[in-house]
């Protein structure tokens, strides 16, 4: 028992120790399985460019499920927030101010979630999943009929920046889509690495030090460890979850606002049932569904792990429908795993 007990108080101190193990096993697989197609630049790009958008609204899930709370509703803050921003921008609206718009659109939704939870006290998963279909009906009324909100269809050039430089006579100019999810040149890595991956980096670490080195990131795992006790020490708690709900909803806008990006077109159902998908990968990541637990770290690696076992299956020949059997297993064993770890800590 002692070595047990030892290697599982180690674990615990490390939330995304047990999703490293769990990648590292299924990426060993994968390559013995498939070495040829697997081991190559194509397929590690295929799986970081995919699960940046997951990865990036996973961050948001994660900073509100160590606080103890939910919001699946993200997928369709992502749907109208990507409707906001391309709507405005092949309306005349300058493309900065086109991007505030969606990501304000993101917050308003994120704080009337956090608002809701706070002035009725009904359970987060409860509001969210009744934001979550009031949100999309938003998306599926204001694109009637199924179709489609283009780009290509109201201008052939992209949006463009003006960057002024002190050593040139003119100002640069910089392709917005470009900017936020253009593919990197194939010399460099080869492949079809995106500057999304960029983007979901950046992040991931921004926030990975937010929740580890502030009083913020104290604050949020206070919250969602014991919240009773976190308030008798005065911690606002009322004040980090309405946050975290803002913050989930900002990441979720800037998600499918880098997604445009790339797609350059926005339908009714963007973004539909990707809720599920990314809270699988932050449980996959180590974080407990009742809080106070967790790591931005954690959830980089099981978004990737989920994207990881997509690619692996679909190079296998594996019918499509094995993921979400593959998807459910994961997060059975994660949640055994993490109650193993977590037991009489």
């Amino acid at each position: 028992m002692w070595p047990f007990s030892h290697v599982r108080q180690r674990l615990s101190r490390h939330p995304e120790a047990g999703a490293f193990i769990g990648f590292a096993a299924v990426f060993l697989l994968f390559a013995a399985a498939a070495p040829q197609t697997f081991l190559s630049h194509n397929a590690f790009s295929s799986i970081l460019t995919s699960q940046a958008v997951p990865g990036i609204i996973a961050i948001g899930i994660t900073l509100l499920m160590i606080s103890g709370e939910f919001d699946l509703s993200v997928g369709s803050i992502m749907g109208v927030a990507s409707l906001a921003f391309l709507y405005a921008a092949v309306n005349d609206v300058h493309i900065l101010l086109a991007t505030l718009l969606g990501l304000s659109a993101g917050c308003l939704m994120g704080l009337f979630n956090g608002a809701l939870l706070v002035w009725t006290g009904i359970p987060s998963f409860i509001i969210t999943l009744g934001t979550m279909l009031v949100y999309r009906a938003v998306s599926l009324t204001a694109i009637s009929g199924g179709r489609i909100i283009r780009y290509a269809d109201y201008s052939r050039q992209d949006p463009t920046l003006s960057l002024p430089l002190p050593f040139l006579s003119e100002p640069v100019q910089i392709n917005f889509f470009y900017l936020l999810n253009g593919r990197l040149p194939s010399e460099w890595l080869g492949g079809n690495y995106r500057l999304s991956i960029v983007w979901w980096i950046c992040l991931a670490l921004l926030f990975g030090l937010l929740l580890s080195k502030t009083r913020y990131g104290n604050a949020v795992f206070a919250t969602g460890g014991n919240a009773a006790a976190a308030r008798a020490q005065g911690v606002p708690i009322n004040r980090i979850r309405v946050t975290n709900f803002v913050l989930s909803g900002f990441l979720a806008a800037l998600a499918g606002i880098i997604q445009v990006a790339r797609l350059k077109s926005v339908d009714p159902l963007r973004g539909d049932g990707l809720e599920l998908e990314v809270i699988a990968a932050v449980v996959i990541g180590g974080t407990l569904l009742s809080g106070g637990y967790g790591s931005i770290a954690g959830s980089f690696i099981g978004t990737a792990l989920t994207g990881m076992l997509r690619t692996g299956l679909v190079l296998l020949s594996v019918p499509a429908n094995a993921f979400r059997g593959a998807i459910g297993a994961l997060v059975i064993l994660a949640v055994v795993i993490n109650t193993l770890v977590r037991k009489k800590q």
